[in-house]
């Protein structure tokens, strides 16, 4: 009988400490926690998409025929594609210069002319459009930009319009080239180099 007891007490006892011996192990764990800051910057950029076509060929610009022989030819309007142009801050603008199409490599000749002025227009980047307008007496013309006034992405499209001779007369023959910048960027950039 004396086995019996003693069995029953040692069974008990280890039923009774089994948890004050995790109870103590908890207090002994308890987790602890640091802290690591993260910092990082991203700078203000701007992308303009690549012109499609990259240049406009024209081909022969006068009329081969009839009563305006000779002279500017209608030219219609022309598109040049920008897709994928963005800024990721507000505020950028956007601005063209372009110089008149000029006869290159000779002197024009009296009664000729060797100059053709155009317009070029990009819209869809701000409230109004950016736009210039060539003139023959300048060999640049700077137009007045357009500013978003939040960070932005779009596809944008220059159109290149009205051309015209300062007079009627008939255009000397040559090879006849033109340049259009577009820039985008930070709006007192564009203001502060006159554009």
């Amino acid at each position: 009988m004396i086995l019996h007891r003693t069995c029953l007490v040692g069974l008990a006892a280890t039923a009774l400490l089994a948890p004050l011996a995790g109870a103590t192990g908890a207090w002994a764990q308890d987790p602890v926690r640091g802290t690591v800051g993260l910092d990082a910057q991203v700078a203000q950029v701007c992308v303009l998409g690549a012109p499609s076509p990259g240049a406009l060929a024209l081909g022969q610009i006068s009329e081969s025929s009839g009563a305006r022989v000779g002279r500017l030819a209608t030219i219609a309007n022309q598109s040049i594609q920008l897709p994928g142009t963005f800024c990721n801050y507000a505020g950028a603008a956007l601005a063209i210069s372009a110089s008149p199409l000029v006869v290159t490599g000779t002197t024009t000749q009296a009664g000729f002319v060797g100059s053709v002025d155009y317009t070029c227009t990009i819209s869809a980047w701000g409230a109004t459009s950016a736009t210039v307008r060539t003139s023959t007496g300048s060999t640049s013309g700077v137009g007045s930009p357009s500013t978003s006034s939040a960070p932005k992405e779009t596809d944008l499209t220059l159109v290149v319009s009205d051309f015209a001779t300062a007079s009627d007369s008939q255009l000397q023959p040559g090879s006849y080239l033109a340049l259009v910048t577009i820039t985008l960027g930070p709006d007192a950039g564009l203001n502060a180099s006159g554009s």
